[in-house]
């Protein structure tokens, strides 16, 4: 019945899915099936809460926490930022704290999570206060834990510079640049970001690989692509036009 409803609606260009299907079938298989590229199938997944959230929860790992949410608040999450209490809504999950320096009291406070995010946060650290922030994130994740990261891929932004295709898929950089700017105007913005935040420094897979090697806390290490299983958006990739993603466990 749905393969013969997904004929008459492919002609539309739309096609009906299942939570089952999702879940079973693999993303290069579904994209295939049904003509859509890797970004529409890890959209989808993130709809139907499949991925990586649906494998944390099927093994009980319900403690979550946000490193840096930059105001934003998703549901489950616990957060840490340096924000002012007054400044946050759910107070009662957030804790003010840099994760840099957080103290042994703090890191008590905290407690111990299954599951800690950092989307986009990383490469705001020099890569001293990186391992630093990696060896805290270790403190608090429970043994089996998971630590999920993204972080602009240094790949794929030096690969728009050198085709020479960089000033057409980054439109947000006339917030700072002119549109006629050069192509290492263009690059630029991404290694530094906007003025108040900027990018400390550049990854791909094998510089937060390194990384998380050298705390040597973390096993499991390996690559979310958007092909990959667990992958969804927004819960694995908030900006899948520009990010590497990694997924490691606690030791």
């Amino acid at each position: 019945m749905i393969k013969q409803l997904n004929k008459i609606l492919k002609r539309f260009g739309l096609a009906f899915y299942s939570k089952k299907s999702i879940k079973y079938t693999p993303t290069s298989e579904l994209s295939k099936m049904h003509n859509l590229d890797e970004y529409d199938v890890s959209y989808i997944r993130g709809k139907l809460d499949v991925g990586l959230k649906e494998k944390l929860l099927s093994e009980h790992k319900t403690k979550w926490l946000e490193v840096g949410c930059g105001g934003n608040f998703e549901d489950n999450f616990y957060y840490i930022d340096t924000f002012p209490e007054n400044a946050v809504k759910n107070k009662n999950r957030y804790f003010r704290a840099d994760i840099v320096n957080l103290t042994e009291a703090q890191i008590e406070k905290i407690g111990k999570f299954d599951f800690v995010r950092m989307q986009h946060v990383f490469e705001h650290f020099t890569p001293e206060q990186g391992f630093r922030v990696l060896k805290n994130i270790s403190k608090i994740l429970n043994d089996d834990g998971y630590l999920l990261i993204s972080t602009p891929d240094l790949k794929r932004f030096a690969h728009l510079y050198l085709s020479g295709k960089i000033n057409e898929n980054f439109k947000w950089a006339h917030n700072r640049i002119e549109k006629e700017s050069p192509d290492s105007f263009y690059f630029s913005i991404f290694t530094h970001s906007i003025l108040t935040e900027k990018h400390e420094w550049c990854y791909d897979f094998k510089g937060l690989e390194y990384q998380l090697d050298k705390t040597n806390k973390f096993k499991n290490i390996e690559e979310i692509t958007l092909q990959h299983e667990l992958a969804n958006i927004p819960f694995t990739h908030n900006r899948p036009d520009q990010d590497v993603c990694v997924l490691a466990q606690r030791k």
